[in-house]
């Protein structure tokens, strides 16, 4: 994290005040430069390779060399609108990579053929297809009591029904990504909310449920609002609504995820950070981020029986976290070590395949919280 945002800084001083520099997500960055020549923009293009490649980066005592690739996309010569831009520019980035890395490639049509390019164009219309097909699945975890081995609550899990082979499901590492490139993440955040609340509100005796939102939303002010509405359009208590917000991307812009949780705790939603642990200076942003739950990285949890570093973290977190009035939720359980651990340690919950995995027919869904549905915990 720390990396990214040195990454950014060093590609703004390169900006000018018409210039918009901005992050797509995860490594990547845009850069739209209003009315400007070819030759200028690779210009600008050459200066952000260097500018990346003179970054100073150590880690474990070594220093390493950063590298980039750019990809350069001109209106209205290479696209006929502002989504076939971002995608040629994609394109182009990619052409970049397969060039070697730290450089730079304007797009090129004829290049534009290989089945992996062609894959990444088609992501848009699948997710399209999807959403307006009701071709998306929820399938749901359970959370469980550390001590007890009670549900306390259930997690939904987002699933894309494969158009051309029905009975195949595609995982969220394949398409979340490209939705939150091209924005769809915003319409697939309101129908896992909507589908979520409309569940609860058939079940009312099941437990509470939680689910992920894109850090894309921060820039949808209008997403607590909605929510909001469909609570109390359906009559559900908000208390049985559970909002997870990655870690990393309430980081990468901290003013707007504090605006943004704020907003939600206003709902009366309980607010849970994700993948805990994974940012820099993690407890430093805790006091900044007014959250009821952390779920700690499974980074973390992983071989924790037999990491002695994993396990001062851990029990660090959790220490922390009972200190702050915080509960934590700790992922990726696969075995009875880690369990017996993590109970020892003071974990409040539990989540992982050593109690299940996700399903769509989850027992969970006609419990009520408290009750052991599973024997293993």
């Amino acid at each position: 994290d720390a990396l990214l945002i040195r990454v950014a800084s060093e590609i703004g001083t390169l900006v000018r005040r018409n210039e918009v520099l901005t992050r797509l997500g995860g490594d990547e960055f845009a850069l739209l430069v209003p009315n400007a020549k070819e030759d200028a923009v690779i210009q600008l293009a050459e200066r952000v390779v260097r500018a990346v490649a003179a970054i100073p980066f150590r880690f474990e005592g070594q220093s390493l060399r950063l590298t980039t690739s750019v990809g350069i996309a001109l209106y209205p010569n290479q696209a006929a609108d502002s989504d076939e831009l971002v995608a040629h520019a994609d394109m182009a980035m990619y052409q970049a990579k397969q060039a070697g890395k730290n450089t730079w490639r304007v797009y090129r049509p004829d290049l534009d053929k290989s089945r992996f390019m062609v894959e990444r164009l088609t992501w848009n219309d699948r997710i399209t297809y999807a959403l307006e097909n009701n071709q998306l699945q929820l399938h749901f975890q359970g959370i469980y009591h550390a001590q007890s081995g009670e549900l306390a609550h259930l997690e939904a899990l987002v699933r894309m029904v494969d158009e051309q082979n029905p009975d195949q499901l595609i995982m969220p590492g394949r398409f979340i990504p490209m939705a939150e490139k091209n924005g769809k993440i915003l319409d697939i955040d309101r129908w896992v909310l909507a589908e979520s609340v409309r569940l609860l509100r058939e079940r009312p005796d099941m437990p509470a449920l939680a689910v992920n939102i894109s850090g894309r939303s921060f820039d949808d002010p209008h997403l607590p609002q909605y929510i909001d509405d469909l609570l109390r359009d359906n009559g559900v208590a908000p208390a049985r609504l559970l909002v997870e917000l990655t870690e990393t991307s309430a980081v990468s812009d901290l003013a707007d995820a504090q605006r943004f949780i704020e907003s939600l705790r206003t709902t009366g939603c309980g607010v849970c950070l994700d993948d805990f642990g994974s940012g820099f200076s993690s407890f430093a942003y805790l006091k900044h981020l007014q959250v009821d739950t952390l779920k700690i990285d499974g980074l973390f949890v992983r071989n924790l029986p037999v990491d002695r570093d994993n396990q001062v973290f851990v029990k660090a977190i959790a220490d922390v976290a009972r200190g702050m009035g915080k509960r934590t939720i700790a992922e990726f359980v696969e075995d009875a070590r880690t369990l017996a651990m993590l109970r020892e340690i003071g974990v409040d919950m539990v989540q992982g395949y050593h109690m299940d995995k996700p399903q769509r027919d989850h027992p969970g869904l006609a419990a009520q919280a408290g009750r052991v549905i599973r024997g293993t915990v």
